[in-house]
Parts: structure tokens; C-alpha cells; sequence
């Protein structure tokens, strides 16, 4: 009975840790448009001092995360503030960055790049890649296979207009998964 007791009791508190986490940002959450609401928290890796990082997920698959400093939103490098994500069967196909007012923002240090769209052009040979790079959870050293042109990326600005390139771009299967699992932060 007293185990039960606790175990109901701690339930009670993580739910309302969690809904207290998720009004709590909500200030900044709303600031992204392209954010479908409702949302829930995926994981908040906020300490006592208010800083951290959270994740917040919707039913469109999309994941909105942004780090905070002693409670308030942080600026990270180049101006950026919030990163989206966009999945569609657990793959990931875009990314958005945004300032700390929701403005797409682009990384002012590489090609100003607001958005990447992820093109998976030899999905059979990046799923092999993907089982290997799974089953050492990521902690593999792979050959750099950017010239099998298996994952084709598209750059965007800050007005969503295409960023041109000579040729396509290419990436790794390895670095493709490190942004398909939030590995990276600007």
C-alpha cells in the first residue's frame, strides 16, 4: 500500500514537472510559427539554476529545441537561438534555425544557411550504413562516403530562397545520422 502510495505520488509529480516545464517556455516556444502546437516536452535537460537545454515535440514530427541561461533564452553562435526539425518517418528531412525574436536565421560563420533539406537519394545503401552506425550508437569511425552520393543537402536563407551551388552537395552517411539524432548545435 505505501509503495503505491509513492509510486502514484511520483507519477503525480513528473506530470506536473512536465506541464510546469512546458507553460513555463512557452514564451518561447510561441515565438517559432512553424512550431504546430500542441506541444509536449521530449526532454528538458534544464538544472535547478535554469540552465540547459529543451526539446519540445508535436504531432507533426517536428522537434523545437533551445537552450537556456539562468532562465532566459540563450544566443548561440551566429545569432541563433531555436533550431527545428522536421521528420517524416523517423528520418530527418529539414532544419530550421531562428533568432531569439523567430526570425529564420542563418549561420552568418558558413554559407548563411536558415534552413538544410535532407535528400536521401540511395535510401538501400544509407539504411546498411545506418544499422552499422546504429549498433555502435554512433561511436563508429566511418569512411567518409560524401562521393557515393548517397545524401543529397540543399541550403536555404533567411528568406527561404534557395542558397545556390554549382553542384549538389553532398554529406556523410555518419554526419547525416549525428543531425538526424540533434548531435549538433550551432
Amino acid at each position: 500500500m505505501k509503495s503505491s502510495l509513492l509510486l502514484s505520488l511520483s507519477f503525480f509529480l513528473s506530470i506536473c514537472n512536465t506541464a510546469n516545464s512546458q507553460s513555463k517556455y512557452d514564451l518561447y516556444t510561441n515565438k517559432i510559427k512553424q512550431f504546430s502546437k500542441p506541444a509536449k516536452v521530449l526532454y528538458n535537460h534544464i538544472n535547478a539554476t535554469g540552465n540547459g537545454s529543451i526539446e519540445f515535440t508535436n504531432a507533426k514530427k517536428q522537434i523545437l529545441r533551445f537552450r537556456v541561461m539562468n532562465q532566459k533564452l540563450q544566443v548561440l553562435h551566429g545569432g541563433i537561438s531555436f533550431q527545428l526539425f522536421y521528420y517524416n518517418n523517423d528520418y530527418l528531412q529539414r532544419i530550421e534555425t531562428f533568432d531569439a525574436n523567430g526570425n529564420l536565421a542563418g549561420e552568418r560563420e558558413s554559407n548563411n544557411e536558415a534552413a538544410i533539406v535532407f535528400i536521401i537519394e540511395k535510401p538501400d545503401l544509407y539504411l546498411k550504413k545506418k544499422k552499422l552506425i546504429d549498433a555502435a550508437e554512433g561511436n563508429i569511425d566511418l569512411k567518409d562516403d560524401t562521393s557515393e552520393k548517397i545524401i543529397q543537402v540543399q541550403l536555404y536563407d533567411q528568406n527561404n530562397l534557395p542558397i545556390s551551388a554549382m553542384q549538389p552537395t553532398y554529406l556523410s552517411s555518419k554526419t547525416y545520422w549525428d543531425y538526424n539524432v540533434r548531435m549538433y548545435w550551432p
